[in-house]
């Protein structure tokens, strides 16, 4: 509705009102004019004597925009959560756990929901697209859509996967992420060429560094993930897994994991330092993912399928609850020394 066609319902029903209140008009003839029973033009009588012109536009059941719900979120928590989430990013689920760990104090020790948060979200605009917009996509391209069969392995390092990709463009580097499967404890790492050697020390340092054993480790089917490094895989009686051709969704965890560590650290590295030709350069970067890589681990609460903690959290609690086993080929004890002391 037009501005014009709305001032001229208002005024309309306005007219009419005052007629019926003068006695030009009946209740009868005044309710028939408007389309309404006798019942509701005293109704809206009523509701426009109350609320002025604002009561004479027609609108869906609800709460009425002329007054603010009793149990509305105040202007200002909404304000902040807006720039939280301008600073952060992620949904709901997300914000809950920055809010609950990082800015609790700040909201006046007022607790937030995640149906709060998501309403906020919705008022404020924040969300992303519709899914109507998909309306005009392909049969193929909604069936990628589609949400993918959600799984989890059993046990930390039953699986980790691999993948590789150039966060900077090309040419600048490339960055290889590991993922278990299960826990989500994740390493990253940088380097000025995608070769099987990169790929061979990144796994080798994260043997080296993370609290369980790896079991098997799945990859696509990248040239770097050949010679060194299937090599090296056969040493360590790592089992390899291959994906068949085309299908990224089965590296789905590291696949989203690339996406997240460039949006939480990547972006705060300056532009003159993206440039892999320069020892300093690439010593910089792995600098920085070290520290995300830490922060990730052991601060940060994953949201994925059977989470909903840190990945430090998901082992410890595995290791408690499952106090010898043989899939391990050290003693838990140590591991747990290990990994305390990591």
């Amino acid at each position: 509705m037009t501005e014009y066609s709305k001032q001229k319902l208002i005024n309309t029903k306005k007219r009419v009102i005052e007629e019926v209140e003068e006695g030009k008009l009946s209740v009868k003839t005044g309710a028939n004019l408007l389309g309404i029973t006798r019942q509701g033009l005293w109704k809206l009588r009523k509701q426009y004597k109350e609320y002025g012109d604002k009561a004479l536009v027609g609108r869906k059941r609800g709460p009425r925009s002329w007054y603010q719900v009793h149990n509305r979120t105040p202007a200002w928590i909404e304000e902040k959560v807006e720039k939280i989430y301008l600073k952060h990013g992620g949904g709901p689920d997300t914000l809950l756990w920055i809010i609950e760990d990082y800015y609790h104090d700040q909201l006046g020790f007022i607790k937030l929901s995640r149906s709060t948060i998501y309403r906020i979200l919705v008022r404020r605009r924040l969300l992303g697209k519709s899914k109507r917009e998909t309306d005009g996509l392909t049969q193929k391209q909604r069936r990628r859509l589609k949400h993918s069969h959600k799984y989890t392995k059993g046990y930390p390092g039953e699986e980790v996967q691999v993948d590789t990709t150039e966060p900077f463009g090309k040419g600048n580097g490339w960055m290889i992420n590991l993922v278990d499967d299960y826990s989500r404890w994740k390493a990253s790492y940088f380097y000025p060429r995608n070769n099987s050697l990169s790929a061979k020390l990144a796994l080798e340092h994260f043997i080296n560094t993370a609290p369980f054993p790896v079991q098997a480790v799945r990859v696509d089917n990248g040239s770097e993930f050949k010679k060194k490094f299937k090599q090296y895989c056969q040493q360590q009686g790592i089992r390899l897994i291959k994906n068949p051709p085309n299908t990224p969704e089965h590296n789905g965890k590291v696949e989203r994991l690339h996406r997240t560590v460039e949006e939480e650290c990547l972006w705060q590295v300056p532009r003159e330092y993206r440039n892999a030709k320069d020892e300093t350069n690439v010593q910089y970067i792995n600098y920085m993912l070290s520290k995300h890589t830490f922060w990730y681990n052991t601060k940060r609460r994953h949201l994925g399928y059977r989470m909903k903690c840190t990945p430090r959290q998901k082992i410890e609690t595995w290791i408690i609850n499952n106090e010898t086993s043989s899939l391990y080929r050290r003693d838990v004890n140590e591991t747990l020394v290990l990994y305390k002391f990591f």
